[in-house]
């Protein structure tokens, strides 16, 4: 896997089918973030995402996956719009969000599901 670095932040990890599963069988602690290239709401919320994975990449996993390129896991997670970020721990859903959220927004969620300090 490469990761790039860039100021200080990480460009995500775009993930497929096989990578999903994967993910899941890892057991660690991931933000999947559904969505789409052509998706204009996605590209909003995808640097604010990529900014919070070079601050907590210890406490939380966090990787794309384009409902395109990783279908099965997007109907398997009931995904019916996108953005949609999904907490998941093995083969268990923490939590949810759909929709853009800036960065202190998405730390509020993470603190409120107990995933952040």
């Amino acid at each position: 896997m490469v990761i790039y670095h860039v100021n200080n932040v990480i460009h995500m990890k775009i993930i497929n089918d096989d990578q999903f599963k994967e993910t899941i069988e890892s057991g660690e602690r991931t933000l999947v973030l559904f969505s789409a290239e052509w998706c204009g709401p996605c590209k909003i919320i995808k640097p604010a995402l990529e900014k919070l994975e070079g601050e907590i990449s210890e406490e939380l996993k966090i990787v794309k996956a384009d409902i395109g390129e990783a279908e099965k896991s997007t109907k398997n997670f009931n995904i019916r719009n996108i953005p949609t970020c999904v907490i998941i721990e093995g083969e268990n859903e923490i939590a949810r969000f759909s929709g853009v959220k800036n960065l202190d927004q998405i730390k509020d969620f993470l603190k409120e599901h107990q995933i952040l300090n």
